[in-house]
């Protein structure tokens, strides 16, 4: 089997939920790319996903799962609540920061000299705040891991890079300066940039604080802007050699009755080529997944380390 491209579009906080619509903005119907429920299955403009269903958040570790090391998980392919030994919120600390700087699923990418990037823009604030002063995301650590480099306000504003929030909304908001953009074009500068490399990486987080916030109509709008983004991708993606991965790190939005996590099965969908592909069940079956793909067939991610030696 040819290498594909990968495309990992991670959308933070969207479980597999119940089928009620009450709740579950997911099983509304209205957003058929991500209208994934105990007994629905998404579909798109290109067809359905060649694979939809959830994925093992709790990685057998008690607790709502949580984005540190859900993210850890996803981003290295090691049970990072296990070596943990508890779910860990927000930011990764030293311990998760080693396990990315050892397995981040970009630097194994180049690595093999490939080419891996993620697409989201950062501000200037970012570059001009001292590394010791600045809270990385996993996937900020990720990419730093790599040594790849990171996209600036110039590539945003050039069409070459996006923002966690696709048209800008939630930027403007904050004070930024930025013009609005349209999902379809976010999801055509993603499908673009993402032909260009061997793995590609786009976040957006709103879904998790609109979750927080059990706010529906946050909510609504950010699976609107996600749906009109990723049709735009998928549209704009050779399926036949490639995969676009749809990813969450554990569940919040489908359960607007609660301001919490939950312990449902984190979303996950794919569109393209998985022929000869393993069939991921947990997080940290990604990594192996993203990996086959871009090597051609299948692949295991780096030894995960034991809690010891990731200190």
């Amino acid at each position: 089997m040819p290498p594909r491209r990968a495309l990992l579009f991670f959308v933070d906080g969207i479980g597999v939920g119940l089928d009620d619509s009450d709740v579950n903005p997911l099983a509304t119907g209205e957003f058929p790319p991500f209208h994934l429920t105990r007994s629905a299955q998404p579909k798109s403009s290109v067809g359905a996903p060649a694979l939809a269903y959830g994925l093992d958040a709790c990685l057998g570790v008690a607790g709502l799962p949580q984005s540190a090391t859900g993210q850890t998980a996803i981003l290295t392919g090691v049970n990072a609540p296990e070596v943990m030994g508890r779910h860990i919120s927000g930011f990764p600390g030293p311990t998760l920061r080693a396990l990315l700087e050892r397995h981040s699923v970009l630097k194994q990418v180049r690595e093999s000299g490939r080419t891996a990037s993620f697409l989201n823009a950062f501000g200037p604030r970012f570059f001009e705040m001292p590394e010791t002063a600045r809270r990385l995301s996993a996937t900020s650590l990720a990419t730093l891991a790599s040594g790849a480099p990171f996209r600036t306000w110039n590539d945003l504003l050039e069409g070459r890079a996006v923002v966690h929030d696709l048209t800008h909304w939630s930027m403007r908001a904050r004070g930024f300066h930025l013009p609005e953009r349209a999902p379809e074009e976010a999801g055509a500068i993603i499908a673009r940039e993402a032909s260009t490399l061997d793995f590609a990486l786009f976040e957006y987080f709103e879904t998790d604080r609109a979750g927080h916030d059990q706010d529906r109509g946050r909510a609504i709008r950010c699976l609107a802007d996600l749906t009109l983004a990723l049709e735009t991708v998928l549209a704009n993606t050779d399926l036949a050699r490639s995969v676009v991965v749809v990813a969450s790190d554990h569940g919040n939005l489908e359960d607007l009755s609660i301001k919490t996590h939950t312990r449902n099965p984190a979303f996950f969908a794919v569109w393209g080529n998985v022929a000869g592909l393993p069939r991921p069940e947990r997080l940290t079956d990604l990594v192996p997944f993203l990996l086959g793909a871009i090597e051609g067939g299948p692949a295991r991610a780096r030894a995960g380390p034991t809690e010891d030696s990731a200190t």
